[in-house]
């Protein structure tokens, strides 16, 4: 087949629909409906668990201790008014020594140290007096402290296995949650933190605090610096993205090019050496200089290819740059023009953590609908269930998964949206300042159904994928290492797995683009989409490969610049400097911030660069079929000189 026959095949498979010449199609129906019921049935599923999860479930007994004898400390009969669990032996392997304690032993250095704990007794502490056994102790005290600071003293001696076993120490406490007793003091700190510990000392987290509390109003301001820097960025991505792309490819074959008389220049050097030593008598095989030339001209005549190829490539690709830029332009000017494109991303994150704030909750009350009680060997809270239990949380897992990808569905499908009726409405002249609105609109009465198909392949992948990873962690924590073989095999289907969801969300992604365009259903739509990446795939390549070039200089430009202005701002300014601690931690909050911020620009941008590109193209080929179009100016400015430019050649 000749490269023009090629040039001439349809983009998407099959010629696009001359109703994309007026833009997006506006004669819409509700697209897979059938999904729309199923969802239903499932979130009805849903709320029926979750309700008996919030009947049923008892979730605060999860987060009480409990003694040996299976009693909730502060809660149970008999142990109503002890509300703490104190660890007669704070050590890993006797934390079945417990018992249930009115309050934390605690005395002030030089005080009276009490002899008896206000205990319950229990199966296992049977005595709430302090009691030891082990010979040669006089003060159970200092036998603590020395075996929490030196066990390795102790590791050999026969008796210390009986005397944590057998013995009751009563050391200073402070109370944890208002639930448990945990040693007290610089030295148990320090065991616990080890070189860590002036981080953990409460002076230098009250530094902390202050600082913040004393930069706050900077904190806040970098949200906005961030977004100023994010909007410069854009401005500079719509009239510089083809100067710094051609630049960076410039710069690129100039790097070339100096390599190679680099690794010539030395490779001359060393053959003038080797000749010397030829002629001093030396054998090639031992002519060490003379194996270095041949290495260095062996990596000049692969440098050359490697430039070669990648002039070879630039030639190919040359049309698909320059279109990769224009596209790169117009998303940019998308984001400029339409600035409510960026309530998108926060607003669904907002969504997203609010449902799964639910669902956490609702999860820890069906949890709790098991049967709750202690263990002699731990004074944590377990839970036994019978076989429907476990359904629910199974159940209760799958649908999360599905919600949280049916919310991502829509925040991807309103942003394409947005971008494909924006290509199109601003170059008729029709000015419409709610793309959002309309989208979010079509979203939820035409295209529900399919946004739910799309979520529920994601969801379904992601399952299996969760499953993986447990089964994964089962056989690490049952038999250690797994034998090689079945480690490889789990590790191959957790491998596919990942490839297979990244898989998924590139076919919902464009997907969603072509439902923005069309208004097909899912399978149609996903179909479409597809082979207009498959007969694309160089401009796909080209264009998404440029596009996340700048995405991530973008995301690094806004997190250094924000952050370096504010950490001038509060080190040079006299209302910041002498009173802050230290610019550390307010720095590492700036930089948290303008990061988020500058991710969020990228995945408006990002997806508009996506949504931009499926347009162009679509508009490409509806020109091929009818070139009176090209006269309308319908694109976009860069969109539209592109194509005038492409039209000469």
């Amino acid at each position: 087949m000749s490269h023009k026959e090629v040039e001439n095949q349809p983009m998407h498979g099959s010629p696009p629909d001359q109703q994309l010449a007026e833009g997006p199609i506006e004669n819409r129906q509700c697209r897979d409906f059938i999904c729309l019921i199923l969802f239903v049935g499932a979130t009805v599923a849903f709320v029926v668990i979750i309700s008996m999860g919030f009947n049923q479930g008892k979730p605060e007994r999860l987060s009480y201790a409990y003694d040996p004898n299976g009693r909730a400390c502060g809660h149970d009969d008999g142990v109503f008014n002890a509300p703490y669990i104190y660890l007669v032996a704070p050590l890993v392997g006797y934390l079945n020594r417990s018992v249930c304690v009115t309050k934390c032993p605690n005395w002030q250095e030089g005080g009276k140290q009490p002899t008896r704990l206000e205990c319950v007794v229990n199966k296992v502490i049977t005595n709430c007096s302090e009691r030891y056994s082990y010979d040669g102790v006089t003060d159970i005290r200092d036998f603590d402290t020395n075996y929490l600071i030196n066990s390795d003293n102790y590791a050999n001696t026969p008796s210390v296995e009986k005397l944590f076993n057998y013995s009751t120490f009563i050391y200073n406490s402070t109370s944890v949650l208002d639930r448990l007793c945990i040693p007290a003091g610089d030295k148990y700190v320090e065991k616990i933190y080890g070189n860590m510990d002036d981080i953990a000392s409460v002076q230098i987290f009250q530094q902390w605090v202050a600082d913040i509390r004393l930069t706050y109003k900077i904190i806040f301001a970098s949200v906005g610096i961030a977004f100023a820097i994010g909007l410069f960025y854009m401005l500079v991505m719509r009239y510089c993205a083809g100067t710094l792309t051609w630049t960076a490819i410039f710069l690129y074959f100039v790097c070339i090019v100096l390599f190679i008389i680099y690794l010539n220049d030395k490779a001359n050097a060393y053959k003038t050496r080797a000749a010397l030593n030829t002629a001093q008598g030396i054998a090639d095989s031992d002519n060490q200089d003379l194996q270095t030339y041949y290495g260095l001209k062996g990596s000049m005549i692969g440098m050359c290819i490697i430039g070669g190829l990648s002039l070879l490539g630039l030639l190919c690709y040359f049309n698909r740059i320059r279109m990769a830029i224009a596209v790169i332009k117009t998303a940019a000017l998308f984001v400029m023009e339409v600035p409510s494109v960026m309530l998108v991303p926060p607003v669904f994150s907002l969504l997203v953590m609010g449902y799964w704030g639910l669902w956490i909750i609702s999860f820890f009350y069906i949890y709790s609908m098991g049967d709750v009680k202690g263990s002699s060997d731990t004074p944590l809270a377990t839970v036994e269930w019978n076989d429907n239990i476990r359904y629910y949380l199974i159940y209760h897992l799958f649908y999360g998964l599905w919600s949280n990808a049916l919310l991502q569905a829509f925040s991807q499908f309103i942003l394409a949206s947005s971008a494909c009726l924006w290509f199109y409405q601003r170059s008729d002249g029709q000015l419409i300042h709610f793309y959002v609105l309309e989208s979010v609109k079509r979203s939820i009465i035409y295209h529900f159904g399919s946004l739910i198909f799309g979520a529920l392949l994601l969801a379904i992948v992601q399952f299996i994928r969760f499953w993986l990873e447990y089964i994964n962690y089962q056989m690490k924590q049952f038999q250690g290492d797994p034998k090689q073989p079945m480690k490889c095999f789990i590790d191959c289907l957790r491998c596919y797995a990942s490839c297979f969801e990244r898989f998924v969300s590139f076919i919902n992604k464009n997907a969603f683009i072509q439902i923005a365009l069309t208004g097909d259903n899912f399978l149609t739509a996903a179909k479409n989409g597809f082979y207009l990446a498959w007969n694309n795939a160089g401009q796909f390549a080209v264009t998404s490969g440029i596009g996340s070039v700048f995405c991530t200089l973008c995301k690094l430009f806004i997190a250094f610049s924000t952050t370096f202005l504010c950490y001038m701002i509060i080190t040079t300014s006299d209302a910041y400097k002498d009173q802050l601690n230290s610019p550390i931690v307010p720095t590492i909050l700036f930089f948290i911030i303008s990061y988020v911020i500058g991710d969020l620009f990228m995945s408006v941008y990002g997806m508009s660069i996506d949504a931009i590109l499926q347009c162009s193209i679509t508009e490409l080929e509806l020109i091929k079929a009818n070139p009176g179009l090209l006269k309308k100016n319908r694109a976009p400015q860069p969109i539209q000189d592109f194509l005038e430019e492409h039209k000469k050649q």
